[in-house]
């Protein structure tokens, strides 16, 4: 699959500065933390936001169903695939902490944040865009904390991108 060595050799020469300062890597964890609830806090606000508008709450449906239904599949995907994560299978240290094996492809984090950005589409353009930033910068908070491989986010990202347009789309559209 991969040269373990060679990717912790890189791993390491990419979070060599992170590694040397403490708060550095406090910061990443924080953010990781951080970003994630954000996102719950998106998703409950984006529904917020739209009623507030008006929208009928069977409009809202799109928004929700779609990226559920994508989520379902993607976690379906994930325990049938079981992809090792960086630390099982690099001789890695990883700066983020995490429970359990396997279940790294496609990241649920990633999908979940950029479908929860790209849904955002629905109610407020600039709000989505800040959104994406910040559901990229969980993509590499997963990455430098050694929890995904870059792939599992790239992946994680455009799925929940494809949802969450789709939902933004069908919403607007029907």
């Amino acid at each position: 699959m991969r040269d373990g060595a060679s990717y912790a050799a890189r791993y390491e020469r990419k979070t060599r500065a992170l590694r040397s300062r403490p708060w550095a890597v406090a910061l990443l964890r924080g953010a990781n933390k951080a970003l994630t609830l954000l996102f719950y806090l998106a998703y409950a606000a984006l529904f917020g936001c739209l009623l507030f508008q008006g929208e009928s709450a069977a409009r809202l449906v799109w928004l929700v169903v779609v990226p559920g239904a994508a989520f379902v599949v993607v976690s379906w995907y994930r325990r049938h695939f079981d992809a090792p994560r960086p630390y099982e299978c690099c001789p890695i240290d990883p700066l983020i902490s995490r429970d359990g094996t396997g279940r790294s492809f496609p990241s649920r984090h990633a999908f979940s944040a950029f479908a929860i950005a790209s849904c955002w589409f629905a109610a407020c353009a600039p709000a989505a865009a800040v959104l994406l930033i910040g559901a990229a910068l969980l993509a590499l908070c997963r990455v430098a904390g050694g929890v995904h491989f870059p792939r599992d986010v790239i992946v994680g990202g455009a799925l929940g991108v494809a949802a969450g347009g789709l939902a933004a789309a069908l919403f607007l559209l029907l």
